[in-house]
């Protein structure tokens, strides 16, 4: 180009110098000069170990998105799948009412109580939380150091800081509550008892849910529900429960919700209706607690059953406790208080405990007799008062079993009737020319009555009992077994243990013909109108195993025990009845444990009851009184007997 002036780089020499380069440079150094800038101007390149560096990292980051990606769109997809989906599709629960509970004639025994408990959700107490804590505490009236040191302990985000609340301290709370960080007002049911100690065994009550049940059952609960802690309460918690329906929610990705629609209805819990005779059941305590108040005793059981079908008409023990007291924020100390306490209220010991039977035995000792063919019916036995066992090892110290009194010639059924041990003695273990059952055979027939096994009635917490065998000694006392061991046995002492229910069982198949029933406490399950959802049927467990002409022989004996014998208290009654009592000793000297079973009337029987008492004075028949004064108001006898 003429006229310009070509200049050319010292590195590139074959590089041309534009015009408009030259015009750019200028203009770059006035707008320097202009704004203050140097006009000393100096290009450094990076050094050569830099750019590798940042090279290599660039690259680095590359390679770690790229296994993401991978690790993402193929490893991980169906995960993210499924994420994604609740992004847009979540189920939620709205909880209802718990189902109620019912006498056999419809009487309602619960009821569902509104309930208000406040929460706290979260673990950190900062100084803003501390202030609202302070206010609260001062509505609720709770110490705010036992608020805090209930969340700090808490093995939950969500802290119970007080059950049921007042409703004044619920105004006062609303009027603060969205202010104060992280408090909530949970409003659900709680459960009103209304006979409070005459059921509390036998229904039980409800209980805050732990984190092992909402563990165990994921999307049934929420941390807000109660569920049955004992009882029926806690056995048919699958009826009682409440589920809440099912709502399918979609929402856009920011999580707005576009659209709820109901897949699943809410359904409230299903009412149930027991076996149970409510009239019954608190004639049983009443009667209970008066006899335990004369007699100066604090621990008794009773139960009734009908030996036609296994249904329990009533079932109660003492010492008790009102179940209404779990709704009140105190239940948690007083149940405590009543978990330390010696007494333990909170067995049931129809079904619970466990104890030797004294001479409640005898009539399943006298059926096994007769099964085996090892006696007649009409052989006679005397009883001095005692038998003597001669000891091998010292001759001059025979081993005496006593009888607690002389009977004289005894017959079986008259036997029976007079409890006479000596008659037990010899055909349990045998003595003199009589062959006895030994143990081998009384454990068999035991066994067959149920003695050594649960009855497996809908209630938790049945204990199995216990039958003694040569075995067991040999192996948990290093001890050989001996007839005296038998003779114990054969009139319910030593190691043997059984509970009040099995006895009960055992001696409806002993009224019933032969047929022992699976004991049950559900008569039905219904809806709100009472149509039934499911019905329950008897259930045998065995029977046949005594034969009819055997059986009339024992019934015979009770009887005579009800005329003649023990049981004479009975005689006032307005149906004949059939009975067994029996004494059973105990740790505390002249303190014994008191029995009676029984079943009427004695040609149809509807009833059958055992009844135990502990701890009463020698042989004082407080039991068979008690059955006595029961039964007369059972069979609507207007008047009491004055005690003997």
């Amino acid at each position: 180009m003429s006229g310009h002036r070509f200049f050319r780089s010292k590195k590139n020499k074959n590089k041309d110098i534009e015009p408009q380069e030259v015009f750019l440079d200028n203009l770059a150094q006035k707008k320097e000069e202009e704004y203050g800038a140097s006009k000393k101007r100096m290009e450094v390149s990076l050094p050569k170990g830099v750019l590798h560096f940042f090279s290599f990292f660039v690259f680095f980051l590359f390679i770690i998105l790229l296994g993401r990606s991978f690790q993402i769109q193929l490893l991980q997809n169906d995960d993210f799948s499924v994420m994604a989906k609740r992004n847009i599709l979540s189920i939620s629960s709205a909880q209802l009412l718990r189902g109620v509970i019912y006498d056999r004639n419809y009487d309602q025994l619960v009821y569902n109580a509104p309930q208000h408990d406040l929460y706290f959700h979260g673990k950190s107490i900062d100084q803003s939380t501390k202030e609202d804590i302070d206010k609260i505490s001062k509505i609720i009236d709770v110490d705010s150091f036992e608020i805090m040191d209930k969340i700090e302990k808490s093995d939950s985000p969500l802290t119970l800081i007080k059950r049921n609340i007042a409703h004044e301290e619920i105004v006062q709370l609303q009027s603060y509550v969205d202010d104060f960080s992280g408090f909530t007002i949970s409003a659900t049911a709680g459960r009103d008892y209304k006979y409070k100690e005459s059921f509390s065994h036998l229904l039980g009550y409800i209980g805050k849910i732990d984190q092992e049940t909402l563990r165990k059952n994921p999307g049934k609960y929420t941390i807000h529900d109660y569920v049955g802690v004992m009882g029926i309460e806690k056995y048919y918690e699958k009826y009682l429960t409440r589920a809440g329906e099912k709502i399918l929610t979609k929402k856009d990705v920011r999580g707005t919700i576009q659209e709820q629609e109901v897949i699943e209805p809410a359904q409230e819990g299903k009412n149930i209706v027991l076996t149970i005779d409510a009239r019954l059941q608190n004639i049983v305590q009443e009667k209970m607690k008066e006899k335990l108040e004369k007699i100066g005793a604090e621990r008794a059981a009773v139960i009734a059953l009908d030996p036609n079908n296994g249904e329990i008409l009533a079932m109660a023990s003492i010492p008790t406790f009102d179940n209404n007291i779990f709704r009140k924020e105190a239940g948690r100390d007083v149940f405590l208080s009543l978990l330390k306490g010696k007494d333990g209220v909170f067995v049931n010991r129809a079904i619970s405990a466990e104890y030797p039977t004294g001479s409640t035995i005898k009539p399943l000792l006298a059926a096994a007799a007769l099964e085996e063919g090892i006696i007649a019916p009409e052989k006679e036995i005397y009883s001095g008062g005692h038998i003597t066992v001669p000891n091998p090892w010292n001759p001059s110290e025979p081993t005496i079993f006593r009888d607690y009194i002389a009977h004289g010639w005894r017959d079986m059924r008259e036997a029976i009737a007079v409890s006479s041990n000596v008659y037990f003695y010899t055909i349990g273990g045998g003595y003199e020319d009589q062959e006895g059952l030994g143990v081998a055979r009384i454990k068999k027939y035991l066994s067959l009555f149920g003695w050594d096994e649960k009855t497996g009635i809908d209630l938790p917490g049945e204990r199995a009992g216990f039958i003694p065998d040569p075995k067991w000694k040999r192996e948990a006392l290093n001890d050989i077994w001996r007839v005296g061991d038998t003779y114990n046995l054969s009139i319910g002492q030593g190691y043997l243990s059984t509970t009040p229910l099995q006895v009960a069982n055992s001696y409806a198949a002993l009224s019933n013909g032969g047929v022992l029933y699976k004991p049950r406490i559900l008569k039905k399950v219904v809806d709100d109108e009472r149509n039934i959802i499911k019905e329950t049927k008897p259930e045998i467990i065995r029977e046949n195993f005594i034969a009819q002409e055997n059986l009339d022989i024992i019934r015979e004996g009770m009887k005579l025990t009800t005329t003649i014998g023990t049981a004479r208290a009975l005689q006032v009654l307005p149906v004949d009845s059939g009975a067994k009592t029996g004494t059973s000793q105990t740790a505390i000297p002249d303190k014994n444990n008191n029995w009676i079973g029984l079943f009427a009337p004695y040609d149809n029987p509807e009833i059958v009851m055992t009844v135990i008492i502990e701890g009463v004075p020698d042989v004082t028949p407080v039991s068979t009184r008690l059955a006595r004064n029961i039964l007369l108001e059972y069979f609507e006898e207007d008047s009491i007997i004055e005690e003997e």
